[in-house]
């Protein structure tokens, strides 16, 4: 998992591969710390990632309530049909702001 700061408002996070259990865990933990430094707007680039397992994407829905409940946002990018299928087989498709790609994603933050 990379991660790239666009700004001071919006963090960037791309992640590649395959994300099972730990890997959420361990995205969850950086975007607890970076909603403790103020940064609550987050956008999650999946273009790079074959497989999510179906936990990790329950883990990401219930923060995702979590996050709004403090007044942030996440937003998904670049989901392939096999991800966005992943999703919607949990019940979490309908929970986020989908965007086609990065820069869609960004751009909505500032409309």
């Amino acid at each position: 998992m990379a991660i790239y700061i666009t700004n001071e408002a919006i963090i960037v996070l791309r992640l590649s591969g395959d994300v099972g259990v730990s890997d959420m865990d361990a995205l969850l933990r950086k975007m607890t710390d970076l909603v403790l430094e103020n940064k609550n707007k987050v956008v999650l680039n999946f273009r790079q990632v074959r497989h999510v397992s179906l936990n990790a994407i329950s883990k990401l829905a219930e923060r995702n309530q979590r996050f709004r409940a403090l007044g942030g946002e996440i937003k998904l990018a670049g989901l392939t049909p096999y991800v966005a299928n992943l999703f919607k087989l949990v019940g979490a498709y309908s929970g986020f702001d989908i965007s086609l790609d990065e820069e869609e994603a960004l751009a909505r933050f500032e409309s």
